[in-house]
């Protein structure tokens, strides 16, 4: 087990730091919008059922209903999924705290997105966090996984995924990959 597979995830929303090596006690990717890549997807599909993964303070997830999309978020960290349904009342996105490797949801998502979730799930769970998404999707669910890859000036080693370990993971657990891109 590397360090960032020991990652407070949980507690870096409550202040604690997020890796023991260095002193992270905010949410770092925490940008105060939705991803730009996140909303592109959006803009460029069909709203229906989506299911936001690892939703964090509900950004992507807002963005999405915005859009019409029918929406469920969810997060392993409470602290996130309160500020979520404080932030978003008004809105009739469903908020809830859950494994994302054990979710409890029923299946039919037309859309399943994770933008940065697979990489904060311990690397020997991982398999187990796309065969769960494979269960509650249907056979036009579409699954986007936005994650760290290994770049000259990018993540460190330890924190990217190869595209390798992604692609063997994802056919490992039952989908289909359509593209891939940097």
């Amino acid at each position: 087990m590397n360090e960032y597979d020991r990652a407070d995830f949980k507690g870096v929303y409550e202040g604690k730091s997020l890796i023991e090596t260095a002193n992270i006690t905010i949410v770092p990717w925490e940008i105060g919008v939705p991803q730009p890549i996140v909303c592109e997807i959006l803009d460029n599909a069909s709203p229906g059922r989506l299911l936001d993964v690892g939703c964090g303070f509900g950004r992507n997830a807002k963005a999405a209903f915005d859009r019409g999309y029918n929406v469920t978020a969810i997060d392993i960290a409470s602290a996130a999924i309160e500020q979520c349904r404080k932030y978003y009342a008004d809105t009739a996105i469903t908020f809830q705290i859950c494994d994302a490797c054990n979710t409890e949801l029923a299946p039919s998502f037309n859309m399943i997105l994770d933008s940065a979730t697979y990489h904060a799930i311990p690397t020997m769970q991982r398999r187990d966090y796309l065969t769960e998404m494979h269960r509650l999707a249907t056979e036009d669910t579409v699954f986007h996984l936005i994650t760290f890859a290994p770049s000259l000036y990018g993540m460190p080693t330890s924190l990217a995924n190869e595209l390798s370990e992604i692609s063997n993971n994802v056919e490992s657990s039952g989908w289909k990959i359509m593209s891939v891109e940097r």
